[in-house]
């Protein structure tokens, strides 16, 4: 069982939940991790968003639209491939991820430095 699995498993998350999480994070670290994310997203026309995603505050939600407008549509059936889902439902998972991942990984407005999403999603079962 690898590291994530364990917890995920922690966590009291179903089989399924956990596989999607795991797939989305496995994703991400191929999208050159969520700081490569974050980059893109921060010069573009969701600035705003994505500085809610980094504040204190409450995150701004997202639509599975707007990740269609977001991200590119190879990289969302990427994803959609790696989890064996279709690309609607891939667009709703990372509209509920992402803004969760990159609230994870920030504090005060910025990314934090060498940020491991496995390791953050391990201080949430303590």
């Amino acid at each position: 069982m690898s590291l994530i699995q364990n917890i995920l498993g922690s966590l009291g998350l179903t089989d399924q939940i956990s596989d999607e999480l795991k797939g989305v994070v496995e994703w991400v670290e191929q999208q050159g991790g969520i700081h490569s994310i974050v980059n893109r997203l921060q010069n573009g026309e969701f600035s705003d968003i994505v500085k809610s995603w980094l504040s204190d505050d409450k995150n701004m939600a997202i639509s599975s639209e707007l990740v269609q407008k977001m991200l590119n549509t190879s990289e969302i059936n990427q994803l959609a491939d790696h989890l064996g889902i279709n690309f609607n439902d891939a667009s709703k998972l990372l509209a509920e991820c992402l803004p969760q991942l990159v609230n994870m990984a920030s504090s005060n407005g910025k990314m934090n430095e060498n940020t491991d999403l496995i390791d953050n999603l391990s201080k949430i079962s303590h």
